[in-house]
């Protein structure tokens, strides 16, 4: 156990740039745990005992507030390390710890820290590096939040968008919003616009107990969040919320373009990112989600009818529908196993006059896996290819983001007009 160890330690921040002999000293000291899904690993308000190293599964960082709801911190996964904060301060644990899935952990009991603490001055200099990252995360994390409740800049609604079916789109909006969630707990909502056959809750094995289609837009435009959350699901495994168009395909009638101004707006003054996915062609709904969203992320495949349809697409948003700040992205996607070249992608970036964001590799049996047992591929394979390329674009966005908030910051005076600069002039 000692080498895979080292080898896990290495890949932990906090233990990263030690030499080999600290490294081999600390795995000796660690002793293996397990745990069941839904188990409780630490309580908020627990006595210290111990920090521990992920070696499989997740696990999940709340804590519980006083009104009662409970606020996500942190999703943390393998090489992670849970409750070296706890060491830290002493005092009671500030939040609880869960296990999402079984999860394998490595434990090093608070005496055997301590006494490494003492004698090593690398991992005292380690500690104090990561413990600052996490702080500076955490600010900016409130400071999100808090300029949100004071009406400062809204968050970012991206449109995930293919004007023909089979090209993945619905996959790469479930997987590109949980890996922000999983980033960035409690503050980000996916909205499953594909209101013929919509297959979102499928993909993360949920169960909508209600819908868009269930209520008027002038209700949602008088609702407040405690009355939102009662229409949103919430993914266990990120935190994400989910706000289903329709339960079954006929309700699809319901659904107007009123309705999805009004859960947008909504939703875009209660999180920093929502992802909606819509079917294809240009139906009223779809429209209205289009005209609404600051980013349009445009699903393509590198085949002749692909790039056909993504320049027509392409064509109509300019021409006819001219959507305002020029919002069109392309994520180019293999939802197949026939190999793309690169003068493919060329050719394609060629047709659109525009660069890719990015290039999704074909899944092959880990995307098929992922989705029949209701997982999402990011959280299932984390490092598959896949997987690296949809965390890729996420994070792209979650630049976006951050340079959004601190420009308007910056310009506190007139905070919506730099955050639509800034959307406008530098999308995804």
């Amino acid at each position: 156990m000692r080498r895979s160890a080292t080898d896990l330690l290495r890949r932990a921040d906090v233990f990263a740039r030690l030499p080999e002999s600290d490294l081999r000293q600390i795995s000796k000291l660690l002793r293996e745990r397990r745990i069941g899904r839904n188990q409780v690993l630490f309580g908020q308000g627990d006595a210290v005992e111990a920090m521990y190293v992920v070696v499989d599964g997740r696990i999940r960082i709340a804590t519980s507030q006083a009104t009662g709801r409970e606020r996500v911190l942190a999703f943390l996964g393998p090489g992670e390390v849970v409750g070296e904060m706890g060491l830290l301060r002493g005092g009671a644990r500030s939040a609880t710890a869960t296990a999402v899935t079984d999860t394998r952990l490595l434990q090093l009991r608070k005496a055997d820290f301590d006494a490494l603490l003492a004698n090593n001055l690398n991992l005292m200099r380690e500690l104090a590096r990561v413990v600052a990252r996490r702080r500076a995360a955490m600010q900016h994390r409130l400071l999100a939040e808090t300029s949100y409740e004071r009406g400062g800049p809204s968050g970012i609604v991206s449109v995930i968008f293919s004007p023909r079916g089979g090209a993945g789109a619905t996959t790469l909006a479930t997987n590109l919003a949980v890996a922000l969630a999983q980033r960035a707990p409690d503050s980000v909502a996916l909205v499953d616009l594909n209101l013929l056959f919509g297959h979102v809750p499928l993909l993360l094995d949920l169960n909508p107990r209600t819908s868009l289609a269930a209520i008027s837009a002038a209700s949602i435009r008088q609702m407040e969040r405690e009355a939102v959350e009662f229409y949103l699901t919430t993914h266990p495994g990120s935190s994400l919320r989910v706000f289903a168009g329709v339960l079954r395909p006929e309700e699809g009638e319901l659904v107007t373009p009123a309705h999805v101004k009004a859960a947008l707006e909504l939703l875009r003054r209660m999180f920093a990112h929502v992802i909606v996915d819509i079917g294809p062609g240009f139906s009223e709904p779809n429209l209205a989600a289009l005209e609404s969203a600051h980013n349009v992320l445009i699903v393509c495949t590198a085949d002749r009818a692909g790039v056909r349809a993504v320049t027509e697409c392409q064509r109509i948003c300019r021409e006819l529908l001219r959507l305002p700040g020029d919002p069109l992205q392309y994520l180019l996607n293999h939802p197949s196993p026939y190999p793309s070249l690169s003068a493919e992608q060329l050719e394609l970036e060629h047709a659109l006059n525009a660069r890719l964001i990015g290039s999704v590799p074909y899944g092959g049996e880990t995307v098929a896996r992922a989705a029949l047992e209701g997982l999402p591929v990011v959280s299932r394979s984390p490092h598959s290819a896949v997987s690296r390329a949809i965390i890729g674009v996420a994070e792209r966005m979650q630049a976006q983001l951050s340079e959004a908030l601190q420009l308007a910051t910056r310009r506190a005076s007139t905070p919506q007009g730099a955050y639509a600069e800034l959307t406008g002039a530098a999308p995804v």
